[in-house]
């Protein structure tokens, strides 16, 4: 009889271990789409040119980081994106993409870290021009995750 009740004991231990690793699948299943969500829109928007669309990824209070400047709020992010970012020149044909193996992400409660980096390729040309790095701090805000913080530059090898 003991063996019975420590073996059920046990088989209910076992079952709440796996319900909770589940359901932490699920959680980090969830979080990665709404981060990958956040480095395809950001890609999109460096493809078309959408400086809007990439302006919406970011919190009212961000900090962009890039060549040893850093832009302050959102006039200053658009600013940049709009007259110093290689993508959002009228000469560049690029279109961007981060092969799968280098992202990655890291979820605690309302802030996030993701890190991913991006191939943009001369549509013309068929040549890759550049290849650089997000590094990005973000805050769960109005039922979306935002980037509040990036840091941005070259990879030296692809």
């Amino acid at each position: 009889m003991a063996l019975n009740g420590r073996l059920t004991k046990l088989f209910a231990i076992l079952f709440c271990f796996a319900m909770g690793a589940a359901k932490a699948a699920d959680a980090d299943s969830k979080n990665f789409m709404q981060l990958h969500e956040i480095e395809i829109t950001f890609h999109q928007a460096a493809s078309t040119k959408d400086i809007d669309k990439m302006m919406s990824l970011f919190a009212d209070e961000a900090m962009l980081s890039v060549g040893g400047k850093t832009y302050r709020g959102r006039g200053e992010i658009r600013s940049y994106w709009e007259s110093v970012a290689g993508p959002f020149r009228p000469q560049n044909h690029w279109v961007a993409y981060t092969p799968a193996q280098r992202i990655r992400f890291e979820v605690t409660g309302d802030r996030a870290h993701l890190y991913f980096e991006c191939l943009y390729v001369d549509v013309l040309d068929k040549d890759i021009k550049a290849h650089t790095f997000s590094d990005d701090n973000l805050v769960w805000s109005g039922g979306k995750w935002l980037i509040n913080e990036m840091k941005a530059g070259v990879v030296a090898d692809l």
